[in-house]
């Protein structure tokens, strides 16, 4: 996890919320988890996928 989390990319999902927080006058000390969180979630969602085409079984 920490692998695909370090790898570079555009991260345009933690930017869209950290925006989206600007433009409607929000914290971004309190919404930057929730930032990361959409990265972590999005990340762990390629990492799911991609399990079943590691599998041996032919």
């Amino acid at each position: 996890m920490a692998y695909s989390m370090n790898l570079g990319g555009k991260r345009l999902r933690p930017a869209l919320v950290l925006m989206s927080s600007r433009i409607f006058g929000g914290n971004e000390e309190e919404i930057l988890p929730m930032a990361l969180a959409m990265e972590m979630i999005h990340t762990y969602s390629l990492i799911h996928d991609d399990l079943p085409a590691m599998d041996n079984d032919e």
